[in-house]
């Protein structure tokens, strides 16, 4: 199988989130599993001088009264990021050992792109801890605003409408999830008016755990420092085609690098990419995440595929197999 483009009989892809794939304990259940512990061990030991470290990641993920991403993500930044991660390498890594003839690409979203090179094997653990260390270095180190993110119900339409009416330029669509949901990046001046404006226009709105205004022209220094990286950086042909939230499949190394730094200033599309997944064939679709979110986004952008969210409780591999099996085939 060409791991560029998708396979001519494609059927299921798993699908790699980001910064909502942090739950405390997420893994306790699979600790003893070999290839979550070899995960964990190798995030840690490439990554032992953390400064201001709250906890091991390896603590992190698999005991339930470790701090919540809220906390995490003020108190220990790269701790979020490297757990974050860990989360979606490890529970990828996972389920393609109980389904690994029934899975015909990775897709990753915003963050979890690098978690997504990293399962298709075009990235190794060591190189994604020392990209995520050099990014926090550089986020830290540019004299970036107080920014965030928020998700909404608003779609795209109404919010870009309703940027233009506070004033809120500076507030930019970073993603586009569903028909009826956005989440908008900005300096958190702006995102607090806007967030007002759109309870007032009658839609919800549930700030993010983030460190900092992804898919933003905000970084487009650290974008440039950070492509600088990548460049230098080894990538391998990944054993698993790679598809983009830009709609696009990544095969050359140049395109896996883009795919590597997309979050921190394109702005995603993720139901124009499943038009293209669906058009591909595929019919099936893997949360590896803890929380379903990707799940329940495809639900509402494809009607009628099926989805999995096998990691959205604690549970140990056993259970893990069961939820796969009631929706991939053997």
């Amino acid at each position: 199988m060409s791991a560029g483009v998708p396979p001519a009989r494609a059927r299921t892809v798993l699908m790699c989130p980001g910064q909502g794939a942090y739950l405390p304990g997420a893994l306790r259940h699979l600790r003893e599993v070999p290839a979550v512990a070899g995960v964990l061990a190798a995030v840690d030991a490439h990554a032992p001088d953390r400064a201001g470290a709250v906890l091991p990641v390896a603590r992190l993920l698999t005991e339930a009264d470790a701090p919540g991403p809220e906390e995490l993500v003020r108190a220990d930044p790269l701790g979020f990021d490297l757990a974050t991660y860990a989360a979606v390498v490890a529970a990828g890594t996972v389920l393609l050992d109980l389904a690994r003839a029934r899975v015909d690409a990775v897709l990753g979203h915003s963050v979890g792109d690098l978690a997504a090179l990293t399962v298709a094997g075009a990235l190794t653990v060591g190189q994604g801890v020392r990209l995520l260390r050099v990014r926090d270095r550089l986020l830290r180190g540019a004299a970036l605003p107080a920014a965030g993110m928020v998700a909404t119900d608003a779609g795209p339409g109404r919010a870009e409408h309703l940027i233009r009416a506070q004033g809120t330029a500076q507030v930019r669509i970073a993603a586009h999830n569903a028909p009826a949901q956005v989440v908008l990046s900005g300096p958190d001046s702006q995102l607090a008016r806007l967030a007002d404006a759109l309870r007032d226009d009658g839609h919800r709105v549930t700030r993010l755990a983030s460190r900092t205004a992804y898919h933003h022209p905000l970084l487009q220094e650290v974008h440039r420092h950070f492509r600088g990286l990548l460049r230098a950086q080894p990538v391998a042909r990944p054993a698993l085609p790679v598809h983009t939230t830009a709609g696009r499949w990544a095969s050359t190394p140049a395109q896996l690098r883009s795919t590597a730094a997309a979050h921190l200033t394109e702005p995603m599309a993720l139901p124009r990419a499943l038009r293209v997944l669906r058009r591909a064939g595929f019919t099936t679709y893997i949360d590896s995440g803890p929380r379903a979110l990707l799940s329940a986004l495809v639900k509402a952008g494809l009607p009628g595929c099926a989805t999995a969210a096998p990691l959205r409780t604690p549970v140990g591999a056993d259970r893990i197999r069961q939820r796969l099996a009631a929706v991939v085939p053997p």
